[in-house]
């Protein structure tokens, strides 16, 4: 068909996925197919244009209809000649809201059915871009919050692609009258109780009537501005973070020496530490915790510690360091005693589980050789003038040790230790593993992690 005959959701699609969003040859291509409006006019416009799909249905159980809707959108699927398939979330999901438990459930359903280079479609379009900017926005965000939704973005082994966040809604709604699509109308979508319900009922439209009513185009690009200082701002710290490691080899990444800190400027600190806290897979604090955190740099205040939600910071002997929140157990009544790495002897202390890995992950909090399970070892607490056996069999004082392991004053009374039989330390938990206790790269491991701030893949030899 001629490009001027085709309508003009088909006619922007193709553009965009002959350009700069062109689809693997080989690889399965997904939509995320709700049966909303927005969703089934992607899906049926992939399909005009000759794409081979597949549609994923997330049933939240949520609304008493959602079973219904699961099967309308099976029914549809099938008129369709798309294959289809149904996902189930949990009803025990953990999340901070509706909102949230939705959108990362969603995605976690759907990236564990994609293999290596799938592809996933999803709707947003550019009245959506516009509500995200404006959220993210209200809630102080930064450039890469402000920056809006990717075009695209990893997501499990494949990819996230949204094809048309620069389509305006009525062009997808002037699609599905076209065509005459059925499609479902989800009540969430006019419940006021959701932000950004609100932003597109209330907000959006009251910019418009004030006389900006090309808000949503100014918005959207905006957002494409932003990515744009996004992408150069993570090239810089990238360059930065390589020259870095090269002037510091000797340093655990976890470690950031002040001196080095204090030759940048106040932004470059700032982006600085945002970025090496998201290369240790840290929460990022917000701009009052981040400043504290800069502050007691700049002023290196030793023994300073500065805590956030999902993560805190220790100044110790001219150092900074860095670790997921929680790094051990909040809990100081964790049973001490005997412990044998076997099925059916967890760990003693609450949020830590173990398992014997083939290829355990590189950023593994704890990955014991082999040879250890099974055997006799010993969790307990620190005692006063206490030393540690090295693999040589010289000894060290425990003090020392929980120090340069970056232990902070207040946790170190209490912090797990796993010992052997012989009088040898093989784990601080959370903090440190013993070199010559160490699995060697490439081989099975005993591996010990914390269920909040890792998760292992089901790859591997067997579960503990």
């Amino acid at each position: 068909m001629e490009s001027s005959a085709l309508p003009e959701l088909e006619r922007r699609l193709r553009t965009r996925l002959q350009g700069d969003l062109r689809p693997p040859r080989g690889r399965s291509l997904y939509v995320a197919y709700s049966g909303g409006g927005d969703s089934t006019a992607l899906l049926v416009a992939l399909l005009s244009l000759g794409y081979e799909i597949h549609a994923l249905h997330v049933d939240h159980g949520w609304h008493p209809d959602s079973a219904q809707w699961a099967r309308f959108c099976q029914e549809q699927a099938k008129a369709l000649g798309v294959p289809f398939t149904l996902l189930h979330l949990a009803a025990d999901t953990p999340g901070e809201g509706p909102e949230d438990q939705a959108r990362r459930a969603r995605y976690a359903l759907m990236a564990a059915q994609l293999r290596q280079g799938d592809w996933l479609f999803t709707a947003q379009h550019r009245e959506d871009q516009a509500e995200t900017v404006l959220l993210q926005l209200l809630r102080g965000t930064g450039v890469a919050g402000l920056a809006g939704m990717p075009r695209q973005r990893p997501l499990g082994a494949g990819l996230l692609v949204r094809p048309l966040l620069d389509v305006p809604r009525q062009v997808l709604r002037d699609y599905l009258e076209q065509r005459q699509l059925p499609f479902l109308n989800d009540p969430a979508n006019a419940d006021m109780r959701y932000d950004r319900v609100r932003i597109r009922r209330i907000l959006l439209p009251q910019l418009q009537e004030l006389g900006w009513p090309h808000a949503t185009i100014s918005i959207a690009r905006a957002a494409d501005n932003l990515a744009d200082m996004g992408e150069i701002a993570t090239d810089w710290f990238d360059l930065c973070w390589q020259q870095y490691r090269a002037d510091h080899p000797g340093l655990s990444v976890e470690v950031l020496p002040l001196e080095y800190l204090h030759t940048l400027s106040v932004a470059a600190q700032r982006f600085f530490l945002r970025g090496w806290l998201q290369s240790l897979r840290i929460s990022v604090p917000g701009r009052e915790r981040l400043e504290a955190l800069r502050d007691a740099v700049m002023r290196g205040r030793g023994g300073a510690r500065i805590q956030w939600e999902g993560g805190q910071a220790w100044l110790q002997g001219g150092l900074l360091r860095a670790w997921p929140q929680p790094r051990v157990t909040a809990e100081k009544e964790w049973e001490a005693g005997p412990w044998c790495a076997a099925p059916g002897k967890p760990l003693p202390i609450p949020g830590w589980q173990c398992a014997i890995r083939a290829t355990p992950p590189a950023d593994l909090h704890h990955a014991l050789a082999e040879r250890f399970a099974g055997t006799r070892l010993y969790w307990r607490r620190r005692r006063q003038g206490e030393r540690t056996l090295s693999g040589q069999g010289q000894h060290r004082s425990l003090k020392k040790l929980l120090l340069e392991a970056g232990v902070p004053p207040d946790l170190r009374a209490d912090v797990p230790l796993l010992w052997d039989e012989t009088g040898h330390l093989l784990v601080i938990l959370g903090y440190y593993t013993a070199p010559w206790a160490s699995a060697p790269r490439g081989e099975p491991a005993l591996c010990l992690w914390n269920t909040g701030t890792q998760s292992i893949a089901d790859s591997g030899v067997g579960s503990i």
